[in-house]
């Protein structure tokens, strides 16, 4: 439910003119950083003992000469309506929006075998080349027999496992007898 209030709030950000949307999740992405880091000022956006005026008072209006004023008016307005709370998932979609229009996306590649830089690398560009975008992986280490890739943002998945590979060879040996 939040994310979908947090979309309009994306969604008339992102139809403003006259601010870049780098400007935009920018300073979006610094304040949900403050919201995420530090459970107090969490607890005190999300508690219904505090004033919504107070709320903009402590976190947003200190920040009033470093915010594009049309940032400004959107997190008065969504102070207004109680909506402080919703800056880490409004952050998170203007980072969505900014790497569809990069065309640049963060995927993950798990394995419980050390991927080196060099694979890495591989990987980046066979998916970039598959799919027309720049990917950039961030490796993980994971219980998984084999190598898991994803880029959630595109859809993709793939898996690799060396039980399924086994389970292949095994079926395509008994076809061919």
């Amino acid at each position: 439910m939040n994310m979908l209030i947090a979309k309009k709030y994306a969604k008339a950000l992102l139809e403003l003119d006259g601010i870049s949307l780098n400007t935009i999740e920018e300073q979006i992405a610094s304040i949900a950083e403050i919201i995420s880091s530090d459970k107090e000022v969490k607890e005190f956006l999300e508690s219904p003992l505090v004033k919504n005026d107070a709320k903009f008072t402590a976190l947003v209006e200190p920040l009033k000469d470093k915010l594009d004023p049309k940032v400004f008016a959107l997190l008065d307005l969504m102070s207004n309506k109680g909506r402080l709370s919703l800056i880490p998932e409004l952050s998170t979609i203007l980072s969505q929006e900014m790497m569809i229009k990069n065309n640049k996306f963060i995927g993950t590649v798990e394995s419980n075998d050390d991927i080196d830089d060099t694979l890495k690398e591989k990987l980046e560009k066979k998916l970039a080349s598959y799919s027309g975008a720049d990917i950039e992986l961030d490796v993980k280490k994971s219980d998984i027999d084999g190598v898991k890739v994803e880029v959630s943002d595109l859809g993709l998945e793939l898996n690799f496992s060396k039980e399924s590979v086994k389970k292949a060879l095994l079926e395509h040996i008994q076809k061919a007898l």
